[in-house]
C-alpha cells in the first residue's frame, strides 16, 4: 500500500512567512540527485510531475503518494530553481 506524503493539503510558507507560490517539491532517491516518481493516487498509477509545483496559495495541487519501496529525499525550492536545486 502507498504512503501519503504528509497532510493532504499542507501550506508551504517561506521565512517571512509569505506563501511559497509556484515553489517546487523535488523528490529524489535518498542520498542522490536521481529523481523518483510520486503519485496522485494510492494505487500508484497516476504519476505527478517532478517537481510538484505548489499553487498560488502555496499548497500541493493534488495528493502526493509515495512508493513504499523507495526511500525519498524531498527538496523544497523557490520558483525558478534549476534541477537539482542548489539545496539538493
Amino acid at each position: 500500500m502507498a504512503n501519503r506524503f504528509t497532510d493532504p493539503r499542507p501550506q508551504f510558507l517561506d521565512s517571512t512567512p509569505g506563501v511559497y507560490a509556484g515553489a517546487g517539491l523535488f523528490f529524489y532517491v535518498t542520498g542522490t540527485t536521481t529523481k523518483t516518481d510520486t503519485y496522485s493516487d494510492a494505487a500508484l498509477t497516476a504519476e505527478n510531475t517532478n517537481p510538484v509545483v505548489l499553487d498560488s496559495a502555496g499548497r500541493l495541487p493534488n495528493d502526493v503518494f509515495l512508493d513504499p519501496n523507495v526511500t525519498y529525499k524531498v527538496v523544497l525550492a523557490a520558483a525558478g530553481y534549476s534541477d537539482p536545486p542548489s539545496a539538493a
